[in-house]
C-alpha cells in the first residue's frame, strides 16, 4: 500500500513537473513569436519609411525645372529625371545606358569624368545644340556608393533666357552710351567756350560752370558704362602675362602721392616678389579705383595699406585697406552693385559716377579672379582681390 502511495506522488511529481517545462516552453515560444512579429512589423514599417522617402525623392526630383543626371564609376547612368531628357533630347529611359549615349555632348561628358577621376566638384556653362543654341549652367560633384564604388551628380540649369536678357541689356546700354556721347560732347563743347567768355554776370557764369560740371559728370558715366559694356561682353581684349603686384602698387602710390599729400594721408606697400598671371591694363584700373577710393573716404591722418602675399592653390592676394569711415553692414552684399552708393550725396560730392566698384569686379572675373570686401562701421574697410599666382 505504501509503495503505491509512493509511485502515485511521484508519478504526480513527474507530471506537474513536465506541465510546468511544457507551460513554461509555450510561454518561450509565445515570447519568440510575439519577438518575431514586432521585428517582422519594424522592418515592415522601415521598409515601407524607405519606400517611401524613395517614393517622395523621385517625386521631387521628378518635378525640378533643374535637369538631374547621376551615374555611376562603370560610366552607367543610374538617375535622370524627365527635365535631363528634355534638356538633351534623350531616349524615355536613360538608366542603364552609358554616359555617351545618354548624354551626346563632351563638356558635359568631360566634367562628369573628371569628377569620377578626382574626386572635385565644379560649376561650368556650356553651349549645347544646333541653332538656336542654348547655354546650360550645371554643378558636377562625386558622391559615394556602396561596396567603395563611387558615383557623380550632375545639376543642369538653362540659363539660355537669362544670357538671351544679359546680352540685350548690354547692348541697350552700349547703344543708349554711343547716343548720348554726341551731344554730350556738343553740351560740353559750348559749356566750355561760354566759360571762357566774358559773361555780363555771376549769376550767368555759375550757371554755365554748373552746366560744364555736370556735362563732365554724365561724360565720365557715358565711358563708364561703355566700358563696363565692353567687358560685360567680352569684347576687351585680355593678355594674361605675369605683373609684379608690388612694383605696380608702389608705382600707383607715387602718381597719388600729390592727393596724399593733400588729404594728410600716410600709405605703404606691404609686398615681396609676388606676381600674378592677369591684365596689366586690368589690374592697374582695379588697383586705381580701389586706391581712389581709399583716398576719398580715409579723414586727415588716415592711413592706407597694400598688402600682396600668395594664398593657397597658387593664388595671390591683393588687400587695400585703410582707416576710413569703413561700410555699414546692411551695405556690403550690394557694394559691387553700379550705382549703388553707400552715402549718395557724398559720393557726388567726391566726384564718382557709381560704377567704378561694378567695373572693378568685371575686370577681376575676366581675369580669373575673385574680389570682395571686409568692413565695420567707424573701423575702415579692407578690399582684397585673389588671382591667378604667375
Amino acid at each position: 500500500m505504501i509503495e503505491l502511495v509512493t509511485i502515485l506522488l511521484a508519478t504526480g511529481a513527474a507530471a506537474f513537473a513536465a506541465l510546468r517545462v511544457r507551460r513554461e516552453a509555450e510561454r518561450r515560444a509565445d515570447a519568440a513569436i510575439a519577438t518575431e512579429q514586432r521585428a517582422r512589423h519594424s522592418l515592415e514599417r522601415r521598409v515601407l519609411e524607405s519606400e517611401t522617402r524613395r517614393a517622395q525623392l523621385e517625386a521631387v526630383i521628378a518635378s525640378m525645372d533643374e535637369g538631374v543626371l547621376g551615374v555611376g564609376d562603370d560610366r552607367r547612368v543610374l538617375l535622370a529625371n524627365p527635365r535631363v531628357r528634355e534638356i538633351f533630347a534623350a531616349p524615355a529611359e536613360l538608366e542603364g545606358r552609358s554616359l555617351l549615349e545618354a548624354v551626346r555632348d563632351a563638356q558635359v561628358v568631360e566634367a562628369l569624368e573628371s569628377a569620377l577621376g578626382t574626386g572635385a566638384a565644379q560649376v561650368l556653362e556650356v553651349a549645347i545644340g544646333p541653332a538656336p543654341e542654348r547655354r546650360l549652367r550645371f554643378s558636377v560633384a562625386p558622391f559615394a556608393l556602396q561596396n567603395g564604388r563611387t558615383g557623380a551628380v550632375a545639376v543642369f540649369r538653362d540659363v539660355t533666357e537669362l544670357r538671351r536678357s544679359e546680352s540685350a541689356r548690354r547692348d541697350f546700354i552700349a547703344n543708349a552710351s554711343h547716343e548720348l556721347k554726341t551731344p554730350l560732347t556738343a553740351i560740353r563743347g559750348f559749356a566750355e567756350r561760354l566759360a571762357d567768355a566774358e559773361l555780363p554776370d555771376a549769376g550767368s557764369k555759375q550757371a554755365v560752370e554748373t552746366i560744364l560740371g555736370n556735362a563732365r559728370r554724365l561724360g565720365a558715366i557715358v565711358e563708364d558704362l561703355l566700358e563696363l559694356s565692353r567687358i560685360e561682353g567680352g569684347s576687351v581684349p585680355l593678355r594674361a602675362e605675369p605683373v609684379a603686384l608690388g612694383e605696380l602698387a608702389r608705382r600707383l602710390l607715387r602718381d597719388l602721392d600729390p592727393r596724399l599729400r593733400a588729404g594728410e594721408l600716410v600709405a605703404r606697400v606691404e609686398a615681396g616678389a609676388e606676381r600674378a598671371l592677369c591684365d596689366k591694363r586690368g589690374i592697374e584700373h582695379v588697383l586705381v579705383n580701389l586706391l581712389d577710393n581709399a583716398i576719398k573716404y580715409t579723414p586727415a591722418g588716415g592711413e592706407i595699406a597694400v598688402r600682396v602675399r600668395p594664398v593657397a592653390a597658387g593664388r595671390v592676394r591683393v588687400e587695400v585697406e585703410d582707416t576710413g569711415d569703413g561700410i555699414p553692414r546692411k551695405d556690403l552684399p550690394r557694394i559691387f552693385e553700379r550705382f549703388y552708393r553707400v552715402d549718395p550725396g557724398r559720393s557726388r560730392q567726391q566726384g564718382g559716377t557709381g560704377l567704378g566698384l561694378a567695373i572693378a569686379k568685371h575686370w577681376v572675373q575676366a581675369m580669373g579672379g575673385e574680389i570682395g570686401v571686409e568692413s565695420q562701421l567707424g573701423h575702415g574697410s579692407r578690399f582684397w582681390l585673389e588671382l591667378p599666382a604667375a
